[in-house]
């Protein structure tokens, strides 16, 4: 157990999604990690642009060691150890085709064989057979293993728009971890949705947020029993592209008191006018509200209420090393 003696660290992750998802979402990563707070990201190993981060990567990783980052003084502010940011798997039954192809169960994609998008997701596989289900089972590993090929072992798994907590995958994620030796885990358990989501007028947004943090808790009782570590709490379940200066405040401030905390954003530039239709598999929802947060990922005002608040950037690899040791001794 850690000494009573011991200065228990208050650190943030932010973490972006949809790593591979366009060439405006890698650039806008790539440019808060750069220039701005960003510590993590997830790879969707079956989206458009995934070869192109993965190319990326080597080098971004090469100037974290070279300390070549514009943001260089404002982590340092900030007691960025700046070792390796976290690279982490997407997992994705939503958006696209599986890596899996013919192999993966008709059942459960749309009618032009690219998954059906989450609603019916998870319509579809709570009624899922055992075959089915073993067809999931492989596509997730599939796209595990097309990361580790190209040279990226995870540092950590979480699900593209949280199919994670769908019960029936989050019963087939423990194996996933321990298979491919992934030490941490996001649990999207979010506390706080009053005055985050429902004060602020968004309705729809509140309720999606409490079905989430209902199936969370159950997610996080089921990785409690595991050897693997995740953040104390986690926001930005029901923000996606919409966390702004005030929202990110009331995040911080709820924050106070743990270990870690992580921090779910989408940074991209902006897309251009090349952008597919609503109609394509790999259409963006959030496309035109993303550049907003790669901006407040970027500002000095962050960096400053980060300090002012005494909190530290943090790495989830470092969150799993760490959990490992307090309970090695």
């Amino acid at each position: 157990m850690m000494s009573a003696s011991s200065s228990p660290r208050h650190s943030i992750v932010f973490h972006a999604d949809d790593f591979g998802m366009n060439a405006a979402v890698n650039a806008g990563i790539e440019a808060a990690f750069r220039e701005g707070l960003l510590t993590s990201t997830s790879l969707l190993a079956n989206a458009p642009a995934a070869e192109d981060a993965c190319r990326v990567w080597p080098a971004l990783m090469a100037d974290v060691q070279t300390r070549r980052l514009s943001s260089l003084e404002r982590r340092h502010m900030l007691s960025d150890p700046l070792i390796p940011f976290d690279l982490g798997i997407h997992l994705n039954l939503t958006q696209g085709r599986p890596l899996t192809s013919n192999d993966f169960s008709p059942e459960l994609l749309d009618e032009e064989g690219c998954f059906p998008g989450i609603g019916k997701l998870f319509a579809r596989i709570n009624h899922a057979s055992d075959a089915q289900m073993k067809s999931v089972e492989a596509e997730l590993r599939a796209q595990i293993e097309w990361m580790i090929a190209r040279g990226h072992h995870p540092t950590h798994l979480n699900g593209h728009q949280y199919i994670e907590l769908i019960p029936r995958i989050a019963a087939i994620v423990p194996a996933l971890l321990h298979d491919y030796a992934i030490p941490t885990v996001r649990v999207a358990c979010e506390r706080g949705l009053f005055r985050s989501v429902l004060l602020q007028g968004d309705v729809t947004g509140w309720g999606l947020g409490l079905v989430k943090r209902h199936f969370a808790r159950a997610f996080r009782r089921r990785m409690a029993n595991t050897n693997v570590a995740f953040p104390d709490r986690f926001f930005g379940t029901s923000h996606a592209g919409r966390i702004d200066d005030a929202t990110m405040t009331r995040f911080l401030a709820s924050a106070r008191g743990t270990r870690m905390t992580e921090i779910g954003v989408h940074p991209a530039i902006d897309p251009g006018p090349d952008t597919p239709a609503e109609s394509d598999p790999w259409f963006d929802p959030l496309a035109e509200f993303r550049s907003k947060e790669l901006k407040l990922l970027c500002s000095s005002k962050l960096a400053e209420e980060l300090r002012s608040r005494q909190f530290s950037l943090g790495r989830l690899s470092a969150l799993a090393t760490e959990t490992w040791a307090t309970e090695a001794t």
